[in-house]
């Protein structure tokens, strides 16, 4: 069995029979992918080796505890090792023991790595975005910062989320219309800096142009640039992350993907499944036919509607993770449909990554509830979701 590493080692010499495959859209996937092989075994790897690669976001200090689930996946991501505010809090100061043992982690288990992310607003040193900084200097510290990261990782990092969530949280139709589109102060919370407010959209521009310029430096041509944004399959943001592909492009500047990430509700899908699953649908099939690859990034289906609803069970009933389980699975069907085998880079889903690992991790419990969103169960056993997309 190949490796995804080695898939991607291997996709320049699979172009012609690639492209083949992606007739259908004009830079898109054909929507009726061949017959998958026999898979060797039920891990999601093996299930999904002529689709798209399985992730996981980990952290590098319950890699061992999660031995087991990790079986899994052949890509992982660093859920919050990599992010600028943990490689260098104070300047001049790197610390890069969490990042490096997720990466010598992965190469001892022929595992990828998703980079995330170089320039985001949340998790941002305090002293990026000083008081007194000027347009010039922000752009010199994005550069630097996005050249010493691309170096120090090199190919031990296939893609990278250049830029993270530039867009607010809600795009509406007016919002379209009127050019405000963007994430400014107003939206912003505690502990994260406005990109907007001193540089406007030219921050985005200026982290494309220096990963394309660190890509092109050390060599690093098989490595992917990615834009990454929440609440996707909304059609207004859709069409805002249309206009930041455009952007890109008309600026002469690489962008090789867009990351769905994917943060879901099963209220989202429960009041209208089949509407849910065309705007969902609608979105990846403008994106690839874009010609971008398509990565859900940071996919999980939590259970209650809102952060404040009131706790109503100990353990997730039975009816709810079969409700929960068919929403994954719709989802994956999907995905299924603009997936081609073995080929980063021509307009198609080649990853799908899902936000953690196990129903234990308190990452999206509130003051209010527990939530059970992943694959396994706080026992680390599958869930309903995890029978569900491996059998179709």
């Amino acid at each position: 069995m190949q490796s995804f590493t080695k898939i991607l080692r291997q996709a320049g010499r699979s172009a012609a029979i690639a492209a083949s495959l992606c007739l259908l859209f004009m830079a898109g996937c054909d929507p009726d992918p061949p017959a998958p092989s026999v898979p060797s075994s039920n891990l999601l790897k093996d299930v999904y080796e002529d689709y798209f690669s399985v992730g996981a976001a980990v952290q590098s200090g319950s890699l061992g505890k999660y031995e087991t689930i990790l079986e899994n996946f052949n890509s992982v991501t660093a859920e919050t090792q990599m992010k600028w505010s943990r490689l260098e809090a104070e300047e001049g100061t790197y610390t890069y023991e969490g990042a490096d043992a997720i990466i010598d982690w992965a190469q001892s288990h022929d595992t990828a790595v998703r980079g995330h992310c170089l320039v985001w607003y949340k998790s941002l040193p305090a002293w990026v975005l000083a008081d007194g900084t000027t347009k010039e200097e922000a752009f010199a510290r994005i550069d630097r910062h996005v050249a010493e990261t691309m170096e120090y990782f090199g190919s031990d990092v296939y893609c990278w989320d250049v830029v993270n969530e530039a867009l607010k949280d809600t795009v509406t139709a007016a919002d379209l219309e009127r050019g405000t589109i963007w994430r400014t102060g107003d939206v912003l919370g505690a502990e994260t800096g406005d990109w907007y407010a001193l540089c406007g959209t030219d921050y985005i521009t200026q982290a494309f142009r220096s990963a394309a310029a660190a890509r092109e430096e050390y060599g690093l041509d098989g490595v992917e640039l990615f834009y990454n944004d929440y609440k996707l399959n909304d059609p207004a943001k859709r069409e805002a992350c249309v206009q930041v592909v455009e952007m890109l492009r008309e600026e002469g500047l690489p962008v090789d993907g867009i990351g769905m990430q994917g943060h879901y509700r099963l209220s989202d899908y429960l009041a209208d499944p089949e509407g849910f699953l065309d705007e969902f649908e609608a979105s990846v099939k403008t994106f690839t036919g874009l010609g971008l690859d398509v990565h859900i990034t940071e996919l999980d289906i939590r259970v209650y509607a809102s952060d404040d609803e009131p706790q109503e069970f100990d353990s997730l009933p039975y009816a709810v993770e079969e409700q929960q389980a068919e929403m994954y699975a719709g989802i994956f069907e999907v995905l299924r449909k603009y997936a081609v085998p073995w080929k980063a880079g021509a307009g198609c889903v080649t990853n799908v990554t899902v936000w953690g690992l196990a129903d234990d991790s308190r990452a999206w419990d509130t003051a209010a509830h527990k939530e059970y969103p992943l694959l396994f169960n706080e026992a680390l056993e599958p869930k309903q979701a995890y029978y569900a997309i491996i059998s179709f």
